[in-house]
């Protein structure tokens, strides 16, 4: 899937200040990806509150990630191309833009975890 950098980083800083750091908890670090036709959702949660944004995409994608939210946005605000690729292979997301970077997925047992 590829993304403008500049919506992306527009809706990545929104969710950030969501996140919740605080509390030293995977569920609490995470963030999910997950399209539903072409809108992109961005999806955080601790114990209190569930947050999610939306971005809408060019084109009908399939795809779903899970990944440490803060490793991701503040990934996503340093890069600096005008368009950023994300897939998933194996048990990582690739993130294209400005080099190639791998961030693992968080499973829940054996199954990608959802929030």
């Amino acid at each position: 899937m590829i993304i403008n950098s500049e919506k992306l980083k527009n809706v990545s800083q929104k969710i950030l200040t969501a996140v919740d750091s605080n509390e030293l908890s995977v569920l609490t670090e995470t963030l999910e990806l997950k399209t539903v036709d072409n809108i992109l959702y961005m999806n955080v949660t601790n114990k209190e509150y569930y947050a999610r944004i939306q971005l809408e995409l060019n084109s009908v994608e399939s795809f779903h990630a899970t990944v440490n939210a803060n490793l991701f946005l503040k990934l996503v605000a340093q890069i600096t191309t005008s368009d950023i690729e994300l897939s998933v292979t194996d048990s990582y997301l690739m993130v294209k833009g400005n080099g190639t970077y791998k961030l693992p997925l968080i499973f829940d047992s054996d199954r990608l975890l959802e929030l």
